[in-house]
């Protein structure tokens, strides 16, 4: 699948950003919640989501949920292994713009654990050690 003849190939953002890092989310599973594809009005028996997204500009964020198509994922096992050496080597989704549903509310509502580290880019390569600790506003 080429980026420019068969769809584009989705992973990390290479934009230029005066802040730049990673966010790592463990997903609810010990209460009732919802499932990704339930969060976002998304038929669980039709597609398995790989990834998500939320971005935006000044006025407003999206959320993009990618997702395969139950008829390519195998029985058993890893699957998604599987669906890549069925496809070349590569993940097939179908991308959908998720309408209605505020992203902050679904990162909310699926979320067990999640952490955003940003650092500004000049500060990249360089250790950051904490010295001390306040509240804002203070909590005397």
């Amino acid at each position: 699948m080429s980026d420019d003849k068969d769809g584009y190939l989705w992973g990390n953002s290479d934009m230029f950003a005066t802040w730049q890092g990673a966010a790592h989310l463990d997903q609810k599973i010990t209460i009732p919640a919802p499932s990704i594809e339930e969060a976002v009005g998304l038929d669980h028996d039709e597609w398995l989501t790989v990834g998500f997204e939320i971005g935006g500009g000044e006025l407003d964020h999206d959320l993009h949920i990618y997702a395969v198509h139950r008829d390519l994922v195998p029985e058993g096992g890893d699957v998604f292994p599987k669906i890549a050496a069925a496809n070349d080597g590569e993940i097939p989704v179908t991308e959908f713009l998720v309408h209605d549903v505020d992203p902050y509310a679904f990162l909310k509502a699926i979320t067990h654990v999640f952490e955003l580290r940003m650092r500004s880019v000049g500060s990249q390569d360089l250790p950051i050690r904490v010295i001390s600790r306040g509240d804002l506003p203070d909590q005397g």
